[in-house]
C-alpha cells in the first residue's frame, strides 16, 4: 500500500468518525429537546 493510499484512508476514516460524532451529538440534541416539550406540555395539561 502506498503512502498516498494510507493517507487517503485516515482522511475517509477521520471524517467518517467526525460525521458518526455529529450526527450523534445532533441526535440527542433532538431527542433531549422532544424530551423538554413532552415534559412542559404535560405540566402545562
Amino acid at each position: 500500500m502506498s503512502i498516498k493510499d494510507k493517507i487517503k484512508r485516515t482522511i475517509l476514516i477521520a471524517l467518517g468518525f467526525a460525521l458518526a460524532t455529529y450526527l450523534i451529538m445532533s441526535g440527542t440534541a433532538i431527542l433531549t429537546q422532544d424530551n423538554n416539550t413532552s415534559v412542559q406540555m404535560e405540566s402545562d395539561g
